[in-house]
């Protein structure tokens, strides 16, 4: 852009069409492409956020089940239930609610008992002795199909209903300090 001063010859000020069209189209470039990567590390985020979560109530498990000797209902573990499904809501900042709202990205329950014909455990004639934790995507988290419902069990299966499964999904990312000190 030039700018001129005086003169009977002299243009007036400001952009022209053509800078205009250059810069609405590199802001049209920018969105297109930046946008839809943003949504999905936002989404991938917030799949962390609720991998977390299942590990942190499969902690209180363990604790509970070392003091018990049987796994708890969350509602024992004192989450506050939605008490017509049994499940708590993972908001997207990370906290917990007992009803569903605009804010939650995951349902999370916890089924108690033996477990499926597939999975093996010592003690599966024991109701107690068994918990599958699973967490649904509520809200726009469905959209990430990647991994689709987590399931975190108390023989230390993990798994994903989504397209890449859980070796994928529950795969341990590289972390600064790994790189630093790979045997730590």
């Amino acid at each position: 852009m030039k700018f001129y001063r005086g003169g009977p010859n002299a243009r007036p000020r400001g952009f022209t069409l053509t800078e205009i069209l250059i810069v609405l189209v590199i802001l049209g470039l920018l969105a297109a492409f930046g946008l839809p990567a943003f949504l999905k590390y936002s989404r991938q985020g917030r799949l962390a956020t609720a991998q977390t979560m299942l590990k942190q109530i499969g902690h209180e498990e363990a604790l509970w089940f070392g003091e018990h000797k049987a796994y708890a209902t969350l509602s024992q573990l004192r989450y506050p239930v939605d008490t017509a499904l049994s499940a708590i809501y993972l908001a997207r900042d990370g906290s917990i609610s007992g009803s569903a709202s605009n804010d939650s990205i995951y349902r999370i329950s916890i089924a108690l008992g033996a477990p499926s014909a597939g999975a093996s455990s010592s003690n599966a004639g024991d109701s107690g002795a068994y918990y599958l934790i699973t967490a649904e995507p509520v809200n726009e988290q469905v959209k990430e199909t990647r991994c689709g419902v987590l399931s975190l069990a108390s023989t230390g299966q993990v798994g994903a209903t989504g397209l890449q499964g859980e070796t994928a999904c529950w795969a341990k990312p590289a972390s600064p300090a790994g790189l630093l000190f790979p045997n730590s």
